[in-house]
């Protein structure tokens, strides 16, 4: 009895090493994400910046995030298909994070260059945000139906465990350190999560680096043939009540988590008296409910469907952020901080799954990537309109209106579900190409 033959080592034939670079993948798109709205905030916040100093750096940190969309057309259009169809571009994206983390730990002092601070920050999201599109690509090519769910779910929880140890893991380094080398260290990270791409082809026979042996792999999926034709089926995937609707939710509903990061890291850091490290250690603990939260979430939304878990979970913040507002007798209570901070990870994670979710049920098929992509793109330009919001409304509004304004909002997006249809692009525009 002959062996059978050995697979070979792509990401296409080995399921365990697909997994494994994909959770490695957003595990490091994670953890300078958490590092810079949980160390650094908190690290900024100690050196004495105020609210809107700290929201109006991450807005600008975060900035290419809410434009990522753009990079999902470029993407399905361009590529080096004898490299495979995604490899090239998560590459790319990998190196330019490490070399903006390296040049943050061997510049000048983030704290004393603000300028320079923001330029670097703006640059490895810019990598980050562009590997975030490559890599969610990538699992719509490679994913099996019947491992799709599974996958996605170890994902989001690579994100949020990176999240966590950007937060309490790094705010410890940066607490027996420096800055400087909270960046270092983190560069070493992404460097090792690189290898996992830069080994792994796509498929067999294509090539591993650009000059060395292969080609494209026949049959394998092909950028689309222009860019007018991506275009033009996005735009009409963006023409539905029910695709605007969700845009409207998604432009709305992270808002409120924006505008209190800077005015929650100034109150506890400095008003409360806790200091950076331990709100960094609390916060990076909390993130773990997050993650316990994402994982309920996607088993909710399955039973009871993402709008319905979406009202849930977005009216739950909502009355978590006027609990706060209206108890200040217990700011000096660590249990009620730190509570409030559990369940508002909690929540937050079982929301944005179900949001997730949603935004896959109303993406038209045939530009799924592309669309959800924009969907994310509106969270993350959601959050930076929050960040904004802070430095315009910083010393007009109390520690107390700011929560109870949060509240406000949160509400906001909710009414807006009930005119969603989640299956409105694929009855409406069907699943096979128009021709054009």
């Amino acid at each position: 009895m002959q062996p059978a033959p050995r697979r070979p080592w792509t990401l296409t034939d080995r399921p365990g090493w697909r997994l494994l670079a994909l959770c490695g993948l957003y595990f490091a798109q994670g953890l300078p994400y958490g590092f810079m709205f949980i160390t650094l905030s908190a690290v900024l916040a100690d050196a004495e910046w105020t609210p809107g100093e700290i929201g109006s750096l991450l807005a600008m940190a975060t900035l290419p995030w809410a434009f990522k969309w753009a990079a999902g057309p470029v993407i399905d259009r361009f590529g080096m298909a004898a490299m495979g169809r995604r490899r090239p571009w998560i590459l790319l994206a990998e190196a330019g994070m490490v070399v903006s983390l390296i040049l943050l730990a061997l510049g000048p002092d983030p704290l004393h260059h603000d300028r320079w601070l923001a330029w670097a920050l703006l640059a490895m999201s810019a990598c980050s945000a562009l590997q975030d599109v490559a890599v969610d690509a990538l699992a719509v090519d490679l994913l099996r139906e019947d491992e799709r769910g599974r996958v996605n779910g170890f994902m989001y929880g690579s994100s949020y465990m990176g999240n966590a140890l950007g937060g309490a893991g790094m705010g410890t380094v940066v607490a027996m350190f420096d800055l400087r080398i909270g960046f270092l260290v983190i560069a070493v990270v992404v460097s090792l999560v690189m290898l996992l791409p830069l080994f792994l082809r796509e498929r067999k026979g294509e090539r591993l680096l650009p000059w060395t042996a292969g080609e494209a792999v026949p049959g394998a999926p092909v950028p689309a043939k222009s860019m007018r034709i991506v275009l033009w089926r996005l735009g009409r995937a963006f023409s539905l009540r029910s695709t605007i609707a969700l845009a409207v939710v998604a432009l709305l509903v992270s808002i409120p988590g924006g505008f209190l990061t800077g005015f929650s890291n100034v109150l506890i850091v400095e008003e409360l008296g806790w200091g950076s490290e331990k709100l960094a250690t609390w916060t990076g603990i909390a993130t773990w409910a997050g993650l316990a939260g994402s994982i309920l979430g996607g088993l909710l939304a399955d039973q009871i469907g993402p709008r319905r878990l979406i009202l849930l979970t977005g009216c739950g913040l909502s009355l978590s952020y006027l609990l706060f507002a209206d108890a200040p007798g217990l700011w000096s209570s660590d249990v009620f901080i730190v509570g409030l901070m559990v369940f508002d990870a909690l929540v937050s994670g079982a929301l944005f799954v179900s949001i997730f979710s949603l935004c896959m049920k109303v993406s038209w098929p045939l530009v799924a990537a592309t669309q959800f992509t924009a969907y994310m793109a509106m969270l993350n330009l959601s959050r930076t309109m929050g960040q904004w919001l802070t430095a315009q409304l910083e010393g007009a509004v109390s520690y107390q209106g700011a929560y109870a304004l949060a509240a406000a909002m949160q509400l906001a997006p909710l009414a807006v579900l009930l005119i969603i249809d989640s299956g409105q692009a694929r009855r409406v525009l069907g699943g096979d190409a128009p021709s054009r």
